[in-house]
């Protein structure tokens, strides 16, 4: 509109400087301006339409990189727990990528709303101590990690096997054993789970679900079906840098002691583990 209205204000300029213009010329005048305002019309509709596809496409997203996500989205229901701890009424998402959803919730405890409480959807990943295959029950020594990460920077930490659990319906003890596979090449026959922790209270950030992995040996994945897990697809993209040693019982005790897993969430599985085994 704003097109055509200054394009026919530039064409009765001209034509004033011409003199009157002809009942012929102002019909051109409004036949071409006619025109103009049809195909404007028509490009503005095409791209509300490209608009309306591409939010369908992307989950109503403002911002997507790459492929969107695919994880769960959390939402607090009404119980009476929510009337104190809060309760989702709005959810609407700023930006995603295949890794995760950063989303502006609007919720409410007791009788106030908060409309900017940002919120990050991430995938549930777990973390699993795995005893070295080499090494008896009764004096168990115990796979780990020395790895880069780009968030610790030039620092070096001890680490346990992890991931994240694919969003195509994938559960967290299967997940753990195809990560297990997949980074030593190791199979076991015993499993603890040691429980269900939410990385961040306020923020959300996933679910880690860590485990105790004992009786392993090296060899072939067996699930039953004679083949090897190879379902992993948003963790397949991850970028690492690690190594792997043996480290007796004791050792790994006094490692977490001393912060030498970084990590919260290596840190908190190792801790765990090593609560187990007392």
């Amino acid at each position: 509109v704003l097109f055509c209205s200054s394009l026919h204000r530039l064409i009765m300029n001209v034509q004033s400087r011409r003199g009157a213009p002809s009942r012929v010329g102002r019909r051109w005048t409004l036949l071409v301006l006619s025109i103009i305002a049809i195909i404007s019309i028509k490009l503005f509709v095409s791209h509300i339409k490209t608009q309306q596809r591409l939010i369908a496409a992307t989950g109503d997203c403002r911002i997507t990189f790459g492929n969107a996500y695919r994880g769960s989205k959390y939402e607090s229901t009404a119980t009476d727990a929510s009337r104190t701890s809060g309760e989702t009424i709005g959810n609407k998402c700023l930006v995603q990528s295949q890794w995760m959803r950063v989303a502006q919730h609007q919720v409410k405890i007791m009788d106030k709303v908060i409309d900017d409480w940002l919120w990050i959807d991430y995938h549930d990943r777990i973390n699993v101590l795995v005893q070295d295959p080499n090494s008896s029950k009764d004096n168990p020594s115990f796979l780990i990690l020395k790895q880069t990460k780009y968030a610790l920077s030039s620092e070096v930490s001890l680490a346990v096997v992890g991931g994240i659990v694919e969003p195509y319906g994938e559960e967290p003890p299967d997940a753990a054993k195809r990560e297990v596979y997949e980074e030593l090449h190791v199979t076991c026959n015993s499993w603890t789970p040691l429980g269900r922790y939410r990385t961040d209270v306020n923020r959300g950030m996933g679910w880690i679900h860590p485990f105790l992995a004992r009786d392993c040996k090296y060899g072939e994945f067996d699930d039953g079906s004679g083949e090897a897990p190879s379902n992993a697809d948003v963790g397949a993209h991850d970028m690492e840098k690690q190594n792997v040693q043996s480290m007796t019982l004791s050792e790994v005790k006094v490692s977490v002691m001393n912060q030498k897993f970084i990590e919260v969430q290596w840190s908190n599985t190792v801790a765990l583990a090593m609560l187990h085994l007392m």
